[in-house]
């Protein structure tokens, strides 16, 4: 038997979903996170901040709509010298904005206020005596805005100078590049400016990468551009739109065929460009046609399932059954009430290396395909072995000791046939008790995949039966 090491500490969870997420997720999924938290998993909003802080953030569409009247509010509280009132207005708005790149990507109309928030913030700031948040609040209007000016008629000559001077200290900088790799078809979007090409010339400093692919906005991701350099940076945005970092975190796919295909090299995505160590992923989902809690661990190295396994939600499984879930996902073997599903037949991987999955309990066991059926034909087969070995075992057992050929005036050799004969019937009880077992779980949707484990005396047969 192959030991499966356990491992966890520095690992995330992520959940996942086709279409919504269910209202009774938390109550379903609570055992599993924290018996996987136990063991060293994070999950929830601590994932959820690792994500948006290293890798990306929503782009909401979630504006007021009285943005517009609020920027003219700190207008007003600027004109009117409550310089630190317009402030308090004012920064929040912008971060708002920041935050909801979708909003603006939808509706460029927007930028027009969102520009006049930031002058005025900026002057603000100058006035309250910050020169250096004055200065990186005009070089993010530089960037997002290259073609604003700054009036000295509206806004004042002290303004309108450190605006200046801060364009021709970028314009001294030189330009870096930056280069968009994303989905076909994929629209890009930098600092929720539409962009014609994937490469483009850019001033120094931070940018917001946002595309837009059948109408619907990726998350926004933060990029630094330095002068005299090129930066790339790939926008899976079909990845975006199914993650979700709001109140739970994980995967929400469209449609099963999604699920099936983008789950598993999704999740290791996200944990690679977040550091952890390992990844689980947990949801609900349907099994042979009956709703259940799946899980499954993720290698990192190959965006493939290392083991996977389900609960059935019905009847409502106990507390006790949902953490031997979440053991079994944290490398301990598998326990009475959860069912493990077999993988491809691709060799199983762990952290350290490739080991099978194994039953820890000594016994027959067999276990089908999520989603899939068992071919019929092999409880025929394996009871038609089963019959034949123990048929063959009771003829060499009754042939054992019995006289192999009479000579006259020889001693009479005999039939030396008691190990093979036990043997053979020990064989015959195994497969047998396998073809018991397949006619007892037959499904009628008829799984594709079967996989079993029998011990034998000084090992054990392994097998996995299917259709082609």
């Amino acid at each position: 038997m192959f030991a499966v090491p356990a491992f966890g500490a520095g690992g995330i969870v992520l959940e996942a979903y086709t279409g919504q997420r269910a209202a009774d997720a938390n109550r379903l999924l609570g055992p599993v996170l924290d018996e996987l938290a136990a063991r060293g998993f994070s999950a929830g909003d601590t994932v959820a901040r690792q994500i948006d802080s290293k890798v990306s953030r929503a782009a909401d569409d979630k504006l007021p709509g009285d943005f517009s009247a609020q920027v003219d509010k700190g207008f007003r509280l600027w004109v009117s010298g409550k310089f630190d009132d317009a402030i308090k207005v004012l920064v929040p708005l912008v971060d708002l904005a920041h935050a909801n790149s979708g909003a603006f990507v939808r509706d460029p109309s927007l930028r027009e206020p969102l520009n006049k928030a930031l002058i005025v913030l900026a002057i603000a700031q100058q006035r309250t005596g910050d020169p250096s948040a004055a200065r990186a609040t005009f070089g993010e209007v530089l960037r997002a805005f290259p073609e604003s000016q700054v009036s000295r008629g509206t806004y004042g000559p002290d303004a309108a100078e450190l605006y200046e001077t801060v364009r021709r200290e970028l314009a001294a900088a030189g330009k870096g590049k930056l280069t968009v790799k994303t989905d076909d078809g994929a629209v890009v979007f930098v600092d929720e400016v539409f962009r014609g090409t994937s490469t483009t010339e850019l001033s120094p400093g931070e940018y917001r990468v946002t595309v837009m692919l059948n109408k619907v906005p990726s998350r926004s991701h933060r990029v630094v551009v330095n002068a005299g350099n090129e930066t790339t940076i790939t926008v899976d945005a079909k990845l975006d739109q199914a993650l979700h970092t709001d109140g739970w975190t994980g995967f929400a796919f469209g449609s099963e065929s999604e699920r099936d295909a983008h789950e598993a090299p999704y999740a290791a995505k996200i944990a690679t460009s977040v550091g952890a160590s390992a990844v689980a992923v947990v949801g609900i989902e349907q099994v042979r046609g009956r709703p259940a809690i799946v899980g499954s661990l993720v290698s990192l190295s190959s965006g493939r399932e290392i083991r996977r396994a389900s609960v059935a939600m019905e009847p409502d499984p106990s507390t006790d059954r949902l953490k031997a879930l979440a053991k079994y996902l944290a490398g301990e073997e598998p326990a009475s009430g959860i069912e493990v599903q077999p993988l491809d037949a691709a060799p199983k991987e762990t952290p350290t290396g490739v080991a099978p999955e194994t039953s820890g309990g000594g016994g027959v066991v067999a276990h089908d395909e999520v989603g899939g059926g068992r071919w019929g034909g092999w409880k025929w087969i394996t009871a038609a072995v089963g019959v034949g070995g123990l048929g063959t075992g009771a003829v060499l057992l009754a042939l054992d000791g019995s006289c192999s050929k009479k000579t006259v005036g020889t001693p009479c050799p005999v039939y030396d046939f008691k190990a093979g004969g036990i043997g053979t019937i020990a064989g015959g009880a195994v497969f047998a008790g396998i073809s018991a077992y397949l006619f007892a779980t037959q499904s009628k949707e008829h799984p594709k995949k079967t996989a079993f484990l029998a011990p034998t005396g000084d090992g054990a047969v392994v097998g996995i039966a299917g259709s082609w």
